[in-house]
């Protein structure tokens, strides 16, 4: 499962607890403002309530009278939502015009001031049931008021379905209040992750920049490490560097000796001594190199290719111009190298001195570039390689003609360097006949 993102997972957290929040909100405000609605009217109950009972009286016969009409005209129209009767002994004794034939279930046990009940029609009722004794009367009276909770349902639906547009407009602002918090929270981590693309990229070699207390620390600790490292780096180079000269003078005392050995009829154990000395100096070469570009950055640098290329053309000319050998370049004046030029001239030279060794006649060579990559084409006609000798060319110390001077570690230390810079060598069938170099390199930011 893939990992989300931290500003993902703050998103969507706060996210769902601003939308619970609010749901919790709407559905505490709905059942607050039902029971404001209740509470209204059961006063409005108990009003009528008193009114009730203020306005019937009893005959000398003991008969229940209710000479006047109630103030509402709800009681008069008939299933109008709006009840009230008198049961004496069980029976209904006198009730409002609008329950018409119909009659409140109740009972003493649900006297109280606020019951729920089915009216007529099985509609839902509050109603205000009280038992009140009269002087002329021998038995108790059980007195009900009642209203229909149909508009108080249809309050609250209204209630609630404004509720929730508001709210959901609500939610929607604090959503994107929160993104826009959440990506302006996590800024800094976008700015330190560019500032490590930008190391890796060879462009700076430092952490930099003004961030915030949480992250500083953090910062701080990178650049130590990336201090350290350097300084590993570099007492590494050194050492090698010191230890190639200290086998410096063995090696020609050897290879003197070996030469000494020859003079006096001992050829066969100085061809084999010299050998053994040659193999030596070949991984002395191969490990200086490779300790030279190990941990490489170009660090802003932008080397011209043009420039490099007509020295270097210039110098191979002159070596094996004696041969025929004729060197084309082709390349745009603007287009730099994000690296250095010793680097540079190191891989182009020996590409370049490569394909003189084998041309038979011509080596073209030349640079292009795209948005970010600089690539470097050297093509000879000569015999070229198979497939399987150009994968072991690049190896160090791969010969396949001892005839040809050389060590057998250009291609190997072109790959190489190649790989310090995030680029690569590919080698192909060249149009010519012969070898196709291609060298694939990282493009200064100023150059074409």
């Amino acid at each position: 499962m893939g990992r989300a993102s931290l500003q993902r997972r703050l998103f969507v957290g706060a996210a769902i607890w601003i939308v619970l929040a609010l749901v919790t909100t709407a559905v505490v405000l709905s059942v607050l403002f039902r029971d404001h609605l209740e509470n209204e009217l059961a006063r409005r109950l108990d009003a009528d309530f008193l009114q009730l009972v203020s306005q019937f009286d009893v005959d000398a016969q003991g008969r229940l009278l209710h000479p006047v009409a109630m103030s509402d005209p709800l009681y008069q129209r008939v299933l109008s939502g709006r009840y009230w009767q008198i049961e004496r002994a069980g029976a209904v004794s006198l009730r409002s015009r609008s329950l018409w034939d119909a009659r409140l279930e109740t009972n003493t046990q649900h006297s109280g001031d606020r019951i729920r009940m089915n009216g007529p029609r099985g509609q839902p009722l509050l109603a205000v049931v009280r038992q009140i004794t009269l002087p002329n009367v021998d038995e108790p009276l059980l007195l009900t008021v009642a209203a229909s909770l149909a508009p108080v349902d249809a309050a609250v639906a209204d209630f609630r379905r404004t509720t929730l547009i508001a709210l959901g407009v609500l939610a929607a602002g604090l959503i994107l209040a929160a993104a826009l918090q959440v990506r302006l929270g996590l800024r800094p981590l976008g700015q330190l992750r560019g500032e490590l693309a930008r190391i890796r990229a060879n462009e700076a070699t430092r952490l930099s920049g003004d961030y915030p207390a949480e992250v500083a620390p953090l910062v701080a600790d990178l650049n130590s490490v990336l201090a350290h490292n350097e300084t590993l780096i570099e007492r590494a180079r050194r050492q090698a560097g010191n230890l190639a000269h200290a086998l410096k003078t063995p090696l020609s005392i050897i290879d003197n000796e070996a030469q000494r050995m020859g003079q006096d009829g001992e050829t066969r154990r100085a061809a084999r001594l010299g050998h053994e000395v040659v193999a030596m100096q070949r991984h002395i070469d191969w490990h200086l190199a490779r300790t030279r570009i190990a941990g490489r950055a170009g660090h802003g640098l932008a080397t011209p290719v043009d420039e490099v290329m007509a020295r270097l053309q210039r110098t191979l000319q002159r070596l094996y111009g004696d041969r025929g050998v004729i060197i084309e370049i082709e390349t745009d004046p603007a287009v730099r190298f994000a690296g250095e030029q010793r680097d540079l001239e190191q891989m182009l030279g020996n590409l370049m001195e490569n394909a003189c060794k084998w041309a038979r006649g011509v080596v073209q060579v030349s640079a292009t570039a795209d948005a970010d990559t600089l690539v470097l084409h050297v093509d000879d006609d000569g015999p070229g390689m198979r497939g399987d000798q150009r994968e072991q060319a690049i190896q160090p110390g791969q010969r396949f003609d001892e005839t040809v001077p050389g060590s057998g570690l250009g291609l190997a230390i072109v790959s190489d360097l190649a790989e310090a810079y995030g680029g690569e060598l590919i080698l192909e069938r060249a149009g010519l006949g012969g070898l196709s170099a291609r060298l694939r390199l990282p493009k200064s930011a100023g150059g074409a």
